[in-house]
């Protein structure tokens, strides 16, 4: 069985590596046992925690999951810490029960979603007809008849004293498994769900008969319901859970928008070793674990745009495992990107008043006019629940890097800017062919790039603003610090809830990354208008759950002694 355990990643040398959310130029070995040491220590300093339960004895925790995406290993990891925090001792493993004892062609599920991943449009159908009641009844009933023997017998050789599903196909079969376990032996095993989903939520999560399902938002509560016709009583709503050094960080920020927050964030911005004055903006981009997106793409036009604009930030690219990005990033000749800037269509930035679907069914939120290329853009706006239209026709003159070379490149780049202004055919509409471009107009910009990254937390500390896809747990990490998001895709019909979670909760909105010259458009937007930036932090700050984890694996914990004591004959 594909299991986790943490003394053995730090302490033998041949254990194989686990899957992460970034990757790096170290060796997986390497990187995961760095990691794994990292969190010793966190451990190690347990008792120091604030309102921790610092005695008893450990816990045995089975967690279910699976390799289909990171988040669900992320969620299990950070509740598995949580335990480890609050109840010393306490051991786990991570279990794969889809890929060890399902029948195909279930136990495929990992290299498919891997390929799915890739592919929205496969992935959309395939989501779409399992996520049905039919095709609910048929796998019920297909894994239960095929595995859930084999499940209970391998549950029973760990000998858990709780069982933590964080998967969605990994909810009926132990389900059953457990009360038969509980049956067999006389000793009552508990079951918990944790929802790692903020919008949408797959039919399958919602299996009945646990002791309680922690969900993260209204929507997972209503899905549950009505799918999964789970009560009230048993639905828990505290936030998704996320690593502990969020909570850490967000103590220690407060609000990322006062004098305090920002002296914070410069100190932070101090030891990554970024550029630490709090009038240079600085946005972090990212695109999931593998690195995967448009982000060469949106990194140009964000470069661009923000020269352009007169905008000083940096732009922080988390690169994951690609490292062609990575070398691309570190190598670009900015001259060149600014000399290549053209007019394009915009499909559109998606706002508190419209969702997904209607994205999807309606297509470009933009329409152009003629050869002056003005737009009518429909814009997010926390402020203001109403559509602000603007018109926008300019070229994008674009943005400087403060890390170029050489004096010369500095040139170079106002050179290009100068003579793209002088050059510009009239039909283009630049709003700024009429003006004097000089170099004090033009922001300075620095492109950094990274690779594996293990202090996520200060990283979106030290941003203004996230550039990411819509995955659940970085959006949940992003509102835990107040930090504003702009999402730029999502996989169908599993991650379209979680666009609506960021536009309906006012503290971001979505451009799509076929258009990364919208997106540079609307980041600019917010940068320059402080009280639209405040007002999207807050509106994260007031959705942020930093602490979750913590408040689950709590319940979590506290119902399991209670059990264990009842099996023991100590309490009744």
């Amino acid at each position: 069985p594909m299991v986790f355990s943490l003394n053995s990643v730090i302490n033998d040398e041949n254990t194989s590596p686990t899957s992460s959310m970034m990757g790096s130029s170290e060796t997986e070995t390497n990187r995961i046992r760095k990691e794994a040491n990292h969190f010793k220590e966190e451990t190690d300093d347990a008792t120091q925690i604030q309102g921790m339960k610092a005695d008893g004895d450990g816990l045995k925790v089975l967690f279910l999951s699976s390799d289909t995406g990171g988040g669900h290993r992320a969620s299990a990891e950070s509740l598995a810490k949580q335990f480890q925090l609050q109840y010393p001792g306490t051991t786990y493993e991570l279990l794969d029960i889809i890929s060890d004892f399902a029948p195909r062609p279930y136990n495929t599920l990992v290299p498919a979603y891997k390929h799915l991943s890739a592919h929205p449009k496969q992935w959309q159908v395939v989501y779409d007809v399992s996520n049905t009641r039919v095709s609910e009844i048929i796998l019920d009933a297909h894994l239960k008849l095929w595995s859930e023997r084999a499940v209970r017998k391998r549950i029973m050789s760990y000998d858990p004293d709780v069982v933590v599903s964080v998967h969605p196909m990994m909810t009926n079969v132990p389900v059953v498994s457990c009360e038969k376990i509980s049956q067999e032996t006389g000793r009552h095993l508990p079951m918990f769900t944790v929802v790692t989903d903020l919008g949408s939520g797959h039919c399958t999560w919602f299996a009945n008969g646990v002791e309680k399902m922690f969900i993260a938002s209204d929507q997972i509560r209503e899905l549950a319901k009505s799918r999964g016709k789970v009560h009230d009583d048993k639905l828990v709503q505290i936030g998704l859970p996320i690593r502990h050094d969020f909570g850490v960080q967000a103590e220690k920020l407060g609000d990322r928008m006062s004098p305090a927050g920002k002296e914070y964030q410069a100190q932070i911005r101090r030891e990554l070793g970024l550029n630490d004055d709090i009038e240079t903006k600085n946005v972090l981009v990212m695109g999931g674990g593998e690195g995967v997106g448009s982000l060469a793409s949106i990194v140009d036009k964000l470069y661009v745009e923000f020269v352009e604009k007169g905008i000083n930030a940096s732009i922080v690219v988390v690169c994951g495992r690609n490292e062609q990005l990575r070398h691309d990033l570190d190598t670009r000749d900015w001259n060149q990107v600014m000399s290549e800037k053209t007019v394009s269509g915009h499909e559109g930035c998606w706002t508190n008043t419209r969702n997904v679907s209607d994205m999807i069914s309606s297509g470009s939120g933009c329409l152009s006019y003629g050869v002056s290329t003005q737009l009518r853009r429909i814009i997010s706006s926390p402020v203001s629940m109403n559509n602000a239209i603007d018109l926008a026709g300019s070229v994008p003159l674009h943005e400087r890097d403060e890390e170029l070379k050489s004096e010369e490149d500095h040139e170079g780049v106002r050179k290009e800017l100068i003579n793209a202004t002088d050059n510009e055919d009239s039909t283009s509409c630049d709003l700024y062919s009429q003006e004097e471009v000089t170099s004090a107009d033009l922001g300075k910009v620095e492109v950094v790039g990274l690779g594996f990254v293990t202090k996520m937390a200060e990283y979106m500390v030290a941003a203004d603003v996230l550039v990411s896809k819509a995955g659940p747990g970085t959006i949940a990490e992003a509102a835990s610090v107040g930090l504003p998001v702009m999402l730029t895709s999502f996989l169908p019909g599993q991650e379209e809830g979680n666009v609506d979670f960021v536009v309906q909760g006012n503290f971001g909105s979505f451009c799509a990354d076929t258009d990364p010259e919208m997106i540079a458009e609307e980041v600019s937007q917010w940068l320059t208008d402080e009280d639209r930036l405040k007002s999207l932090s807050q509106a994260a700050a007031s959705i942020g759950a930093p602490n979750a984890a913590a408040d689950i694996v709590k319940i979590i914990g506290d119902s399991t002694v209670h059990w264990r004591d009842i099996n023991n004959g100590l309490s009744s």
